[in-house]
Order: structure tokens, then sequence, then C-alpha cells
């Protein structure tokens, strides 16, 4: 999980920052948008097998908790990102993210052709740092979740 700054400049007509990874020498082949109405809301953990994607996490609005998980190793990180931070994630990690704030919209550019087939997900609360982790944000909450992030795939 490489952490990204991005200068945003304000003036009188909103906010215009400009998303650069070019030292990462990655083509991206997908930009989606994720609009997340409630504060405590999770998606995740994604990860597909065929072709493998890289991901470059940018949020827009609010503030997120993002989580990556390496399969391989059994190691995950985290970090907390609001509207100024991104964070570029290799094809080898599991991705998912909680959001702190309500009307947190979240930016992804993604490596690697979209594959319904092989897409796959964790389910969060079997890996034991994460559900940690998760339990110490949303303490009584209640998580809002899909019925597909829920059950895994």
């Amino acid at each position: 999980m490489k952490h990204y700054t991005h200068k945003t400049f304000v003036d009188n007509r909103g906010s215009y920052t400009p998303l650069s990874t070019v030292e990462a020498g990655i083509s991206w082949d997908q930009c989606s948008i994720s609009v997340n109405e409630k504060i405590y809301t999770f998606r995740g953990m994604h990860y597909q097998t065929n072709p493998p994607q890289a991901k470059y996490i940018k949020v827009v609005q609010g503030k997120i908790v993002d989580f990556a998980y390496n399969q391989d190793t059994g190691r995950s990180d985290h970090m907390v990102l609001g509207t100024d931070d991104a964070v570029l994630l290799d094809n080898t990690v599991a991705h998912g993210f909680l959001t702190l704030e309500p009307n947190t919209i979240v930016a992804y550019l993604v490596a690697g052709t979209y594959n319904p087939d092989s897409e796959h997900s964790i389910v969060w609360n079997t890996l034991p740092e994460l559900k940690d982790i998760i339990q110490e944000y949303i303490g009584q909450h209640i998580l809002t979740i899909s019925e597909k992030d829920a059950l895994g795939k």
C-alpha cells in the first residue's frame, strides 16, 4: 500500500485536484466512483484473479479507513484517508474500506480488465485484525454492508 498526497486547488468555483501516478508506470483500464450515503459503510474485501487488478484509491469527499490484505503473506495493512489522500494497491491484495463520514465518495482507477467470473471477496470478520479495527471504529453502531460482501464469494 503506497500512500499519495495530492494538492487541491481551491477558488471561488470550488476545487480541482489533479491525480498522477506516473511513477507507478501503470495503464488504467477502468475508473469507478463509489458514493456512500451512510457512515460505517463497508465495501470489501475484494480481489480478482484473472486478470489480477491493481487499484488506485482516491477519496473525493469524506474520510475512510482503507484496508489491504495480501493473501500470499497473510499480512494486512490499513490507513485513514481523507480528501488529500490516495493509495496505490498492487494486484496481489484484497481491498476494502470503511466510511468514517456520511456522503463519502471514493474514486478508483483499476488496472486489469474486469472479469466477473474471477471476482472474489473475503468476509471481513474472518480476518481477525480487520475485524478488530472495524469493531473499534463502529463500536455499537450498525455496519452497512451488502449481502454479497457479508457472505463472501
